[in-house]
């Protein structure tokens, strides 16, 4: 229930956002952050639905759901952040043309380098709990 919830949770707030784009300072940006909100809220929502034929060990799946809950947000926000302040390095293609301050853009990469790594690491332990699922 608490990915279900937090993905309408997520999802929402990225139907906010994309009424507020063209308040950003960049709003190709604003777009991202927007789309990334409600397609991984869809997501959440979606592993809720699934999330009894997920097979972990107890604290491994309490980790895993925390973690996946935590990636999406974090990318969304780095996203966002990147947006209101016009920090590229990290999101290049949809930063073009946009640089923020040094402390900005370290901020997103920090944002997102942990984002990227919850996702992906959460990512891999639902996909081997599924796959080994397959062959029992």
């Amino acid at each position: 229930m608490e990915l279900v919830f937090s993905g309408a949770m997520l999802f929402q707030i990225g139907l906010v956002q994309g009424m507020l784009i063209p308040k950003f300072k960049n709003s190709r940006m604003a777009l991202s952050a927007h789309l990334s909100a409600v397609q991984s809220g869809m997501a959440l929502m979606i592993f809720g639905i699934i999330w009894n034929l997920i097979e972990l060990p107890s604290p491994w799946l309490g980790l895993t759901e925390t973690a996946l809950i935590l990636s999406v947000y974090l990318i969304w926000l780095g996203i966002t952040v990147s947006a209101v302040t016009g920090a590229s390095k990290v999101l290049p293609i949809a930063g073009e043309g946009y640089a923020g301050s040094r402390a900005s853009e370290q901020i997103v990469g920090v944002i997102e380098g942990m984002g990227v790594l919850l996702s992906v690491t959460s990512g891999a332990a639902i996909l081997l709990s599924l796959a080994l699922s397959l062959l029992v």
